[in-house]
């Protein structure tokens, strides 16, 4: 007899408002007293719906995996959250951040782990830069995933390799033009939410943020454009030009950080995910192959697998007795002071050839999966 699949987890809706105004979406999934607690925070044109496979399989219970409290919300302008009238700025959003962690753990008292992808992940970087005494405290750990630590729109030297240069200007253009006015956003906002099967949209997609322009992920993303207007697109897209974490994020080296990236991003390519982690003593940074920007999207279970993974050395941390690391290239220590910043030097990681860092069971399912990339701690 086959057991009843397990019942979808409970979600309940609040609003957060800022001080600006701006009405922000928040849905909460899971148990009430989970072991820990999961905040997602999405990218830019996307919203909390694009977290549905990984809620679904974070936040009820699987065999060897417990449920977690899982919390998602659309970032301000994006979903049914409000604009607010503030100055955009990353500054912002993480602020916003703030204030939503705050209103979600009233009532909750353990561990919090923040997943970020892209623009998300550049919220929680400027959240451990203005607000650092969080972490250590409430949040324990943190996977910034397809993000940057500045220079976001950069274009690379003549010296750069003439393809990265290349993509590069085409995204330039592309700023500039939604920038420009209007008239000019309109017209790209039409390439971008266009149909997939149009000569200039899947070139674009591959300029702009890397992999198959034609892929599910990328009519995901056509999808999400369509939603979200015009100016607000192209006012977002100046904002991630300001953002600039670099000598900030030392309150990130109190809890296990992990950074993952796609080796075909073309938006936050791996040269930035490896300034990133340099950023953060004892970070851990995983190239994946073959995957672009919008890694989290279209492989799930590999962020489930590092939110798990990050769950599990927030126990090794709160145990006293050292443990052997689940995960190759980790090596556990003892550590008694979880607010003391981890004393480790970063080294460089340049390999991006796979390998299997599992077998790990799938989150989804029974049969084991891969986690591919090398994982490595930079020390």
């Amino acid at each position: 007899m086959t057991a009843p699949a397990p019942a979808r987890p409970g979600r309940t809706h609040r609003t957060v408002r800022t001080d600006d105004g701006a009405d922000l979406a928040v849905r909460v999934h899971g148990p009430a007293d989970a072991e820990a607690m999961v905040l997602l925070a999405h990218g830019w044109t996307m919203s909390a719906r694009d977290w549905r496979p990984h809620v679904d399989a974070l936040a009820r219970p699987r065999p060897g995996f417990p449920a977690l409290r899982t919390v998602t919300y659309d970032q301000r302008g994006h979903g049914a959250s409000g604009r607010g009238t503030a100055r955009l700025d990353m500054a912002l959003l993480g602020d916003d951040l703030a204030r939503i962690l705050e209103a979600t753990t009233t009532s909750y008292g353990g561990p919090v782990l923040l997943v970020g992808h892209s623009m998300g992940g550049m919220a929680i970087q400027q959240l451990a830069a203005r607000h650092p005494g969080l972490f250590g405290t409430r949040v324990a750990g943190v996977a910034l995933v397809s993000t940057c630590l500045d220079g976001v729109g950069d274009v690379p030297p003549p010296s750069a390799h003439r393809l990265d240069r290349r993509q590069a200007l085409a995204r330039r253009h592309t700023t500039d033009a939604l920038l420009r006015s209007p008239r000019c956003a309109r017209a790209v906002h039409r390439l971008l939410t266009g149909p997939l099967s149009h000569p200039t949209t899947a070139p674009l997609w591959r300029a702009l943020l890397g992999g198959d322009g034609r892929g599910a992920a990328a009519r995901a993303d056509a999808r999400a454009l369509r939603d979200v207007p015009v100016l607000t697109i192209a006012e977002f897209l100046a904002a991630l030009t300001t953002h600039d974490c670099a000598g900030r994020l030392a309150a990130l080296a109190r809890v296990p950080t992990r950074v993952l990236v796609g080796t075909r991003d073309r938006y936050t390519p791996p040269d930035q995910a490896r300034r990133l982690a340099r950023a953060v003593p004892g970070a851990a940074l995983q190239l994946v192959p073959g995957q672009g920007h919008d890694l989290p999207y279209e492989r799930p279970v590999l962020v489930v697998e590092t939110v798990h993974a990050l769950l599990r050395e927030v126990r090794r941390l709160g145990d006293p007795t050292p443990v052997p690391s689940a995960d190759v290239g980790i090596a556990s220590a003892p550590h008694t002071d979880h607010a003391t910043p981890r004393p480790e030097a970063p080294a460089v990681m340049d390999t991006v050839s796979a390998r299997a860092v599992g077998p790990t069971p799938d989150p989804g399912g029974d049969a084991p999966s891969r986690t591919d990339g090398p994982l490595v701690v930079l020390r």
